[in-house]
């Protein structure tokens, strides 16, 4: 009998500010499904992407990146089968929302429960390297949001990436302004190429700072500091701001409508602010669609923060 799992993995914002590498939000703007299902256990390992659908299919590059992602889970666990995905991408890829992220992290939970791995540490890795088909290199700030759910921090320990969910208290919400259509080649690693190879102790050291005050900000429910935290970033937003259209302009129009704070959605060129209520941050982002409207097409999306990859396979079959 052919044993299945599917999985929802949910879009996310990396960065949030000071927090580059680092802190990931996930939130309920747009989501991606992966069904996998064990086609024969032993043999040799083999991954086989059986349908990509989806508003997205198209833009998503055959969904390459569950493919890795999973090859990467079975080698990592030292398991052979043979595993047929199917892909639904509702994550528009390119816009800063962890579009490949998410397919990865969606794919490696379903495999993970049928294959019977917990490894909190080796689905991240796995996750990780099966995003690095379209980033260039693994990022895990997303690939951890996507697996965990809400807020997360993620950094290397021993060698091995490591995430931790951080508590949310308050009502967040959050309003995204998603450029509509939006298509650079390589995007992320030109948003990389602008940043600075190295920054001044102080400088860095100031960022540290801010970013140690969003997440206790997150935690304690203090929700206008985590605004004013995640504005604070000198060293990434900076170099990257030239190319994110419109971005002080949407930005000034977030904050008087009543947000309270705004910056750049993972490498661009989408906008995230955050709010305090439902109400605020449709507000926000009604205004920051007006803003934007000289610059070109866009649409804008209430969200909140959303559950995790892992908290959400079903097992079947």
């Amino acid at each position: 009998m052919t044993l299945c799992a599917r999985a929802t993995a949910y879009s996310s914002s990396a960065n949030l500010g000071p927090g580059y590498d680092v802190l990931a939000l996930a939130h309920t703007a747009f989501q991606d499904r992966v069904e996998a299902c064990i086609a024969r256990a032993g043999g040799e390992r083999r991954v086989e992407i059986v349908s990509v659908e989806g508003p997205e299919a198209e833009r998503s590059g055959g969904a390459a990146t569950a493919g890795r992602a999973v090859e990467e889970l079975l080698g990592l666990a030292g398991v052979h089968a043979r595993v047929e995905l199917r892909v639904w991408k509702g994550i528009p890829p390119g816009r800063g929302l962890g579009s490949s992220g998410a397919t990865a992290a969606a794919a490696v939970a379903a495999v993970s429960r049928l294959i019977g791995v917990e490894d909190a540490s080796l689905l991240l890795e796995a996750a990780g390297r099966g995003e690095a088909v379209a980033a260039g290199q693994p990022h895990y700030d997303n690939v951890a949001a996507s697996l965990q759910g809400g807020l997360v921090a993620v950094a290397p320990l021993s060698g091995r990436p490591v995430a931790a969910r951080i508590p949310l208290r308050g009502d967040l919400h959050v309003a995204l302004l998603v450029p509509e259509p939006y298509r650079v080649e390589g995007k992320t690693r030109l948003m990389r190429s602008v940043l600075p190879g190295s920054v001044p102790l102080q400088v860095a050291a100031r960022n540290y700072g801010r970013s140690l005050l969003l997440v206790a900000a997150a935690c304690s429910g203090s929700l206008r500091l985590l605004g004013e935290a995640l504005m604070g970033d000198e060293i990434v937003e900076p170099a990257r701001a030239p190319l994110i259209p419109c971005l002080e302009p949407v930005r000034r129009a977030a904050l008087e409508a009543g947000a309270y704070g705004a910056t750049i959605s993972g490498a661009g060129p989408s906008i995230i602010a955050v709010a305090g209520s439902r109400l605020e941050a449709e507000r926000a982002g009604r205004a920051m669609l007006e803003a934007y409207s000289g610059c070109g097409s866009a649409r804008s999306i209430v969200a909140v923060p959303a559950p995790g990859a892992l908290e959400s396979v079903e097992v079947y079959g």
